[in-house]
């Protein structure tokens, strides 16, 4: 008598496992790693400050100079007329001993200065200039972001600038030529000059003038224009043009 039955079956074992928690030393790196960053960044943060430093740098340009270029980068510079000579002041506030770098060049009666702060991953440098100029000494003046302010200037002045604003006050020269692209353009004047150019593209425009006959070119696209104690006349001896995108325009008299 034979005896049949199910033959046993095995259970099969899975071949899967599940992932674990991220090991405990991992964090550990991160943190660490994340401290190290904080306490460099502080100590760079502390080296800054105690190597920041202010330098005053005068000097006098001697002899007879036909005209004067001035090219600054993003320094601002104020300039005062009616000197008898010209006399230069440098301020300069840097750290890690970078301090601006100016060169100077002389041929023939013009002179010519160009300012820029090094190129630098770390620290800090600003640059700034205050001069006084004689009389009929010709200025043509180049930034980009800083500012250009002239006072009692008495010569042809062209001013060129990126994002500065230009400002001239008591002005009684040939002519005047100041251009902003972003920055705001103002001149009040002490005697009429033969042209005013004034333009900006996003900033305002205003100049304020003795009474005369004047050429008056006033637009705005989309700011204000307004005109005040002044009408253009078609065959007047002095020229206005005031020109900004979307900048308010204003032309009046003092």
């Amino acid at each position: 008598m034979s005896i049949t039955g199910d033959a046993p079956v095995q259970a099969q074992q899975s071949s899967e496992t599940t992932p674990g928690p991220a090991p405990v030393a991992w964090w550990w790196l991160v943190a660490a790693s994340a401290l190290v960053l904080l306490v460099v960044a502080a100590a760079l943060v502390i080296w800054s400050a105690r190597s920041h430093e202010t330098r005053t740098t005068p000097y006098r340009i001697l002899g007879d100079v036909t005209a004067l270029r001035l090219d600054l980068g993003d320094a601002d510079v104020e300039i005062d007329g009616g000197a008898s000579a010209i006399e230069v002041r440098r301020i300069d506030e840097f750290s890690f001993g970078k301090p601006s770098q100016e060169v100077r060049d002389v041929r023939g009666g013009k002179v010519s200065l160009v300012s820029r702060c090094p190129e630098q991953v770390l620290g800090s440098c600003r640059v700034s200039y205050r001069l006084t100029v004689p009389d009929n000494v010709p200025l043509e003046i180049e930034t980009t972001g800083g500012s250009v302010d002239v006072a009692g200037v008495r010569a042809t002045v062209r001013i060129t600038t990126d994002a500065g604003a230009i400002r001239a006050t008591s002005f009684c020269g040939f002519s005047l030529q100041a251009v902003s692209d972003t920055g705001d353009v103002s001149t009040a004047s002490e005697c009429s000059a033969d042209r005013l150019e004034l333009r900006s593209r996003t900033g305002d425009v205003r100049a304020v003038v003795p009474a005369a006959r004047y050429s008056i070119d006033a637009q705005s696209v989309t700011g204000e224009v307004r005109t005040r104690g002044l009408s253009s006349v078609e065959d007047a001896p002095f020229q206005i043009q005031a020109l900004s995108t979307s900048g308010d325009v204003s032309v009046e008299a003092s």
